[in-house]
């Protein structure tokens, strides 16, 4: 579960999202603002004082506790033998995807042709690799970083480029929501690091706005994908007819 460290950081993040100094806090609290800034530096919070906080920021203790708990350390890259493992079984991996996109295990079941006893096998298998911990009522906490990184040729990277990839490219990207953009030119190092910079950052929007979104029932939220890719690249067709 989320630690008291990152409860007490989660606060102040919200806190700051809001504008709100330690000052004005004081104020709401009727403290003085030395007794806020030594309540945060020691973080010791009673449960009455918790609830202050949480009325403060008009959320409630199980909200600020999730939101904490997204923000703890997790592990950002898995070993090679899990990987092997999550890509020989598509159930776990199923499980591992819709988990870490916060669905819940009856969103799950409710969803795919998955028994809630075949689920709680999986559940419990991944709590052994140490992906999840498992709580009472098939509640989860993950251990892995909702944009965990692939291994380099390793089994989920190949995995994608054999099974998925081919598969996501092969639509005219006329939906709703969907867009399909390639550029091609000629570009110094410099701007090819700047470029791959943006992207990166692109990316992590894609990241806030799945954790902004957390809290959606599963029914409301769509599968979606974006790739980012800048790399040197000469059409090979082209190439064949230099000199």
């Amino acid at each position: 579960m989320a630690t008291s460290v990152s409860i007490v950081k989660s606060i102040k993040q919200q806190l700051k999202q809001r504008g709100i100094t330690y000052k004005a806090l004081a104020l709401k609290l009727g403290l003085s603002e030395s007794a806020v800034k030594h309540m945060f530096a020691t973080g010791n919070l009673s449960l009455k004082r918790l609830d202050d906080l949480c009325a403060v920021l008009e959320m409630d203790i199980g909200e600020l506790v999730n939101i904490a708990g997204v923000h703890e350390a997790r592990l950002e890259k898995l070993s090679a033998e899990l990987e092997r493992e999550l890509v020989a079984d598509i159930r776990l991996l199923l499980f591992v995807y819709c988990l870490i996109n916060y669905w819940t295990f009856d969103e799950i079941l409710e969803r795919y042709e998955i028994s809630s006893q075949e689920g709680f096998k999986i559940l419990r298998r991944l709590d052994q690799l140490k992906i999840i911990e498992l709580y009472p009522a098939n509640r989860v906490r993950l251990l892995i970083s909702s944009n965990f990184r692939w291994r380099k040729n390793g089994a989920i990277e190949k995995f994608f480029r054999s099974q998925v990839q081919a598969e996501f490219f092969d639509d005219d990207f006329g939906g709703d929501g969907a867009l399909r953009v390639v550029k091609n030119g000629m570009l110094s190092k410099t701007s090819q690091h700047q470029l791959a910079d943006r992207l990166r950052s692109i990316g992590d929007h894609f990241d806030d706005a799945v954790n902004d979104e957390r809290k959606i029932p599963a029914n409301q939220r769509q599968g979606t994908t974006m790739v980012l890719a800048i790399r040197n690249w000469f059409f090979e067709g082209f190439r064949q007819l230099e000199r």
